[in-house]
């Protein structure tokens, strides 16, 4: 059976299978009957799968953490012969070395331990890594991974994407299309429209109840008329439409999968960038759309709390981001070239 994995997370699951697949070397990490540091080690684990578990962490998650976690503690019992909450800066720099020369891991891969080990030390409550996070920031070194320059995409892009959408022969269209148009109109994320339910749905107002966000708040969001009556058509002759189906389904009766409007989405955009119609230095993917969205109500006065709220950002530094942008900067230079 041939596995296809999602292109959008290809390079991080080929990094993972990379380091399951490739030998390593001896790290002194070789255990005995009874060993008291192997015990130590899943006592740790536990207990964070446990705080994690109480924050409504998916299992997938804590699974996937709990590998990179078993890597750092293995490290660190028998190749450095300590415990987390006695290791200096000097240590954790030799963990990160280790890491990336060692177990080949990429710079992103790098980029997720630090934070998964963020995570590790305010859970257990252990204050020594602290200060290599200040010494990180300062020094920036994990920096540049941060934050995911995705290019806003505008309306007149964004109307080209859906033209080429609309002219293609594919069976889903509609549905692609009026997903695309709800994403633009909510600055949902991608999850979280797939996740709608009729329940959760005004169909009469295009008022929508996001569950199960990123920050785990609820949030009510809108959409226009045009992308309403678009929406009501769409699911007119939907079968299936007790109050908890979904809105957005696969070709048998699932919930959409967010990889599948992704890959369509990127897709799209690529054979736009080869038409010409997109430059080739723009990079856009679906996530786009809601960066477009922020960059688009600011532009039209709506205040940067309410923009925050709107998007569900848990911090108002995220949405600051929005109104330093790329996008925003140009405009306000061409509005200025008009007056001088």
């Amino acid at each position: 059976m041939t596995v296809k994995f999602p292109k959008t997370h290809y390079g991080d699951i080929m990094d993972d299978i990379t380091d399951m697949i490739l030998l390593k070397k001896d790290s002194k990490e070789h255990t005995a009957p009874n060993d008291t540091k192997k015990l130590e080690i899943d006592k740790l684990v536990d207990e964070f799968s446990e705080q994690r578990r109480f924050d409504n962490i998916k299992e997938a998650t804590i699974s996937n953490d709990n590998d990179r976690i078993r890597v750092f503690l293995r490290y660190i019992y028998y190749t450095l012969n300590k415990t987390p909450e006695t290791l200096t800066n000097r240590d954790y720099m030799a963990f990160f070395t280790y890491v990336k020369r060692e177990r080949n891991c990429s710079d992103n891969t790098v980029n997720k331990y630090f934070k998964l080990l963020k995570v590790f030390y305010r859970l257990m409550k252990f204050k020594n890594f602290s200060d290599f996070v200040v010494e990180s920031k300062e020094r920036k070194r994990f920096s540049r991974f941060d934050i995911k320059h995705y290019d806003a995409i505008d309306e007149d892009t964004l109307n080209q994407v859906l033209v080429k959408l609309l002219k293609s022969n594919s069976g889903t269209k509609i549905r692609d299309a009026t997903f695309i148009r709800l994403l633009w109109d909510t600055g949902c994320r991608v999850s979280e429209a797939c996740n709608l339910t009729y329940s959760a749905s005004d169909l009469n107002k295009g008022v929508f109840k996001l569950t199960h966000t990123k920050t785990k708040q609820d949030r009510t969001v809108v959409c226009s008329k045009e992308t309403l009556k678009l929406l009501n058509y769409f699911l007119q002759h939907d079968p299936d439409n007790s109050p908890e189906d979904h809105l957005f389904k696969s070709a048998n009766g699932a919930k959409l999968n967010k990889y599948t409007l992704s890959a369509r989405f990127r897709n799209i955009v690529k054979e736009l960038k080869k038409d010409g119609t997109v430059p080739k230095n723009q990079w856009l993917v679906i996530h786009s759309l809601r960066h477009g969205r922020a960059v688009d109500l600011l532009n039209k006065g709506v205040s940067i709390d309410v923009v925050k709220e709107y998007l569900g950002h848990a911090s108002i530094e995220t949405t600051l981001i929005y109104s330093h942008s790329t996008e925003r900067k140009n405009k306000m230079l061409d509005q200025i070239s008009k007056i001088l």
